[in-house]
């Protein structure tokens, strides 16, 4: 993989966490003798394709973080800040905070630890050809829409629908510039791949795996626990991750 296309990873670790009804966020609670978001920062910072990590964390807490982790282990500079009030400032601080040489951004939620390095690498370069992609999985369950009191309103075509996971991947400048459009139009998207919809532009579509979930409740986290110690047995590498599905 010869041809860098200068990304930066943010990692968006500020969030309160409060689903898994836990005083400690989710991403700093303990994995198998790691916390939570330094199993993604791991996976990331041994790509070839990664040139920074911005992990964007709860306002106060930068300096305890620093420490914890030990940021000065990883291969690649490591950066500190603090969130906003929602992921989508978060996000833009993160953002705000990059080398100004970067040329894309891999946004991922720290809450999902065990993304790969193949995983990373194929939406980073997906991206690098059309300008933007974001890792998904199909939807193979049936999926009806409800109205507000909980009734069946209509059967959607799964065939034409996917579950956006991260990382979400695209050019920095399309991204500062999908952040004003929202911004003009009062807007707050829940992922990156929704603001660059509003600019009108081509987001491509990397498979994911079921492996790569998001951890909310406390079924989540059991879960996790339990791939965390069989991947840590085994050594968790890309071929041990495929041979536990969540």
């Amino acid at each position: 993989m010869s041809s860098n296309p200068g990304v930066s990873a943010i990692i968006a670790a500020a969030g309160s966490g409060t689903r898994l009804g836990r005083k400690t966020p989710k991403q700093f609670l303990n994995l198998e003798g790691r916390p939570v978001l330094a199993w993604s920062m791991e996976a990331f910072s041994s790509t070839r394709i990664i040139n920074e990590i911005i992990l964007v964390v709860p306002q106060d807490i930068e300096h305890e973080t620093i420490g914890m982790l030990n940021v000065s282990k990883y291969p690649v500079p490591v950066s500190v800040v603090s969130g906003g009030p929602t992921r989508y400032d978060s996000v833009l601080n993160g953002l705000q905070a990059t080398m100004p040489t970067c040329e894309m951004v891999a946004i991922h939620d720290a809450a999902r630890p065990f993304v790969t390095t193949a995983t990373i690498e194929s939406v980073c370069l997906m991206a690098k050809e059309i300008g933007a992609a974001i890792v998904a999985r199909p939807v193979h369950d049936t999926v009806k829409e409800v109205d507000a009191s909980g009734l069946v309103v209509r059967t959607l075509q799964r065939e034409t629908l996917v579950l956006a996971q991260t990382p979400q991947v695209c050019r920095k400048q399309d991204l500062l510039m999908a952040y004003e459009k929202a911004k003009e139009m009062g807007v707050k998207t829940t992922d990156e791949a929704g603001l660059l919809e509003l600019m009108g532009l081509p987001v491509g579509i990397v498979e994911g795996s079921c492996k790569n979930f998001k951890i909310t409740n406390e079924d989540d986290m059991r879960l996790a626990r339990a791939l965390a110690r069989l991947g840590n047995q085994a050594g968790l590498d890309e071929d041990t991750l495929n041979k536990f599905t969540p």
